[in-house]
């Protein structure tokens, strides 16, 4: 696999996001997903939906991961977003790479402009649409 699509496919996990998001309700069933493989962290403007932190975890670049984002509002609200369609702006020492893509159904009610910084040498940027399960 080339190293460009490489690191488009593990990106794209990264922001479903690609879009907001930080932790789950506690509970004892539950694992801290900041210190899970392949996460990412950043922020989400969702316009009237909020602004958030989030944490998405990735698929070791196999591909479009559709997992949920976890992510906490400017409030404290606790949620599991639900991607259905991104735009991401991919930066490396190795080039700029964009990554677009779609499930098949329509774009949830959610959108939101997404960024992360997880090194100085790597970001992502863009926009995702999907919905929201608030979880408290």
């Amino acid at each position: 696999m080339r190293m460009s699509t490489r690191l488009s496919a593990g990106l794209v996990t990264l922001a479903a996001a690609s879009a907001g998001i930080a932790a789950l309700p506690a509970t004892s069933a539950l694992a801290d997903p900041t210190n899970a493989p392949n996460v990412t962290t950043g922020t989400a403007d969702c316009g009237s939906a909020g602004m958030f932190t989030f944490v998405a975890t990735g698929n070791s670049g196999q591909g479009t991961s559709w997992n949920p984002a976890f992510v906490m509002s400017s409030t404290g609200g606790r949620a599991l977003f639900h991607p259905t369609t991104f735009n991401f702006t991919i930066t490396t020492p190795q080039g700029t790479f964009s990554e677009v893509a779609s499930k098949n159904k329509a774009p949830g009610p959610v959108s939101c402009t997404v960024a992360s910084t997880p090194n100085p040498d790597f970001s992502l940027t863009g926009t995702v649409t999907g919905s929201l399960t608030w979880r408290g």
